[in-house]
């Protein structure tokens, strides 16, 4: 399981292991751009605020570790399969890190 949640970060690059990890300015920063983007297409009001929530919880959900897809089986979460593979134990990701070839080292 190690070794298919290592390939899971790998090839997903998530930003954060849950919603509260996440960096706030981050998040702040990607909800600028998408109602920027909304306004721009000449979207009114209320509809900019209703699909700028549905895209801020989409990038939530791509970018923070347990609500991603498995890459194993798309139809699941990560954290579904954390709470298969663990049973009747407690599995809890405190801690990743992620290494890019050529990135700040």
């Amino acid at each position: 399981f190690g070794k298919q949640m290592a390939m899971q970060i790998a090839a997903s690059s998530p930003l954060a292991i849950d919603k509260e990890n996440l960096d706030q300015n981050i998040l702040q920063k990607e909800k600028e751009i998408i109602i920027e983007e909304l306004k721009n297409s000449g979207k009114g009001t209320k509809i900019v605020e209703k699909i700028s929530i549905g895209k801020l919880n989409k990038f939530i959900v791509d970018n923070t570790l347990l609500n991603q897809e498995w890459i194993m089986e798309p139809k699941k979460r990560v954290k579904d399969v954390l709470k298969e593979v663990a049973g009747k134990y407690k599995i809890e990701i405190k801690e990743f890190i992620r290494f890019k070839v050529g990135e700040g080292l």
